[in-house]
Order: structure tokens, then C-alpha cells, then sequence
């Protein structure tokens, strides 16, 4: 079981804000996969056509995130979200690395679909990860590091487990904590989005990661949608 909830502070500065969610139970993520091999290498391969002669920043589906920065008052060129800087990189032909299969899985939806996708772990069922402003009291320890930055101050957009921040500004730079190792075995996804601009890639691209987790580990999967109608959800494998 996984829960997850958006703040209802989140929606005074983003109203139409979506989060799609895929929860994955019982894999195992040590052993190299087939699917997310094939998965990434054709995600890659679509998205150097796309991006020919054009930008990461200038593909019309990366276009409300940036709105979005601006609006929560980030600057979207210094603070890219995820699925920018992982479009920058296929569009200056640098590919991608493999880390492992669920985070290959996810980076190669995310990338096919233009949208921002985070895969995290959670350290225990009842925990709730939660889409809201940062608070006093809350930490950030940067990925590859152990010590918290302590450049990060009260009203900022993360997502969090209890005080510990998950990511900061947003979908921009992931944290030690909640990273997916090869020893993990569940995990929550969220797909960030707009009911009133993309809902429908949301949804492709959740089923589809939905599909591929399936395929590739043959485990247990659950998914849902967290807007301001919804903003806790509940999900069972």
C-alpha cells in the first residue's frame, strides 16, 4: 500500500494540477531487463528525431512546466524540471545512462511523453508522499551527498516524506533519501500535470508505465490520480 497527498496550498499558486500515480510492489530491481533496456533505447531514439534543430526548452509539451516555474516564482532555465533536463541531454545527443531497470522504466516514459516522472522509495507502507510547501524543520541531503542543504527555506514547491524532502522545487534535483536503488522493492511514481492542459498524456503515460512495470517485473501494480477534487489517494496493490 502507498498513500500519497498534494497540499492544498499547492493549488492557491496551480489550480489545475494533476499527479498520476503508479505503485509497484514486489519487484525485484537488481537484475538487468530486457524491457527497460528496449524501452530507454527506443524513448531515446524517438526523442533525437523530435528534437532536431529545436531546443528541450522549445517542445510545446515542456511549455506549462515552465508557466508553472514561473508562476511558483523559480526561474525554469535555472532550475529546469526533470523532464527538461532529461530532453536537454537526448537533444544534445549525451543519451542517457543506464541506473537501473525501474528508473530506466521511468526515464524512458518520461521522455517518450514529455512529462516530469519521479520514482521514489518510501521507507515504510504507512508512510504519505506528499506534493506541498516546504515547511520549518523540513531537510534536503542532495543526491550523492550526506550533509542537508541548507540553502532550502520555507514555501518552496517539493515533494516530501514526513520533514525529509524527496525533491526540491518540485521535479528539479532528486534527494539521497528517496532514491531508487537496485535493492529497493516498491516504489511510488508520480507524473506531474495539468487537468486543464495534458490530462490525457498524464493518463497515457501512467498506463503505459503501468504496463511496462508489469511486464518487465511481472509484480504487483496499482494506479491512481491526485488532483484538488482528490488530492489524498490511496494505493493497493
Amino acid at each position: 500500500m502507498a498513500l500519497f497527498e498534494i497540499g492544498a496550498e499547492v493549488f492557491e499558486t496551480l489550480p489545475t494540477l494533476c499527479v498520476g500515480l503508479v505503485y509497484a510492489e514486489g519487484f525485484d530491481n537488481s537484475q538487468p531487463s530486457a524491457v527497460a533496456q528496449r524501452a530507454l533505447d527506443d524513448a531515446i531514439a524517438d526523442a533525437e528525431k523530435r528534437l532536431d534543430d529545436m531546443k528541450a526548452s522549445q517542445d510545446p509539451r515542456v511549455q506549462p512546466y515552465r508557466a508553472a516555474f514561473h508562476a511558483l516564482g523559480m526561474s525554469p532555465s535555472r532550475y529546469p524540471s526533470s523532464n527538461i533536463a532529461l530532453l536537454r541531454r537526448v537533444a544534445k545527443g549525451k543519451g542517457l545512462g543506464r541506473i537501473n531497470p525501474l528508473v530506466d522504466l521511468g526515464n524512458a516514459v518520461s521522455i517518450a511523453h514529455g512529462l516530469p516522472l519521479g520514482v521514489h522509495v518510501m521507507s515504510s507502507p504507512e508512510s504519505v508522499l506528499e506534493l506541498r510547501m516546504s515547511r520549518e524543520g523540513d531537510a534536503f541531503v542532495p543526491l550523492g551527498s550526506d550533509r542537508a542543504d541548507l540553502t532550502l527555506a520555507p514555501g518552496e514547491l517539493v515533494y516530501a516524506e514526513g520533514n525529509l524532502v524527496q525533491t526540491r522545487r518540485w521535479t528539479w534535483r532528486q534527494s539521497e533519501n528517496g532514491k531508487m536503488g537496485a535493492d529497493a522493492t516498491s516504489a511510488i511514481i508520480p507524473i506531474d500535470g495539468f487537468v486543464d492542459d495534458n490530462l490525457d498524456a498524464v493518463l497515457d503515460a501512467r498506463d503505459e508505465l503501468a504496463g511496462l512495470i508489469v511486464e518487465a517485473f511481472g509484480c504487483g501494480v496499482a494506479t491512481g490520480l491526485a488532483s484538488a477534487e482528490h488530492p489524498r489517494v490511496e494505493l493497493v496493490c
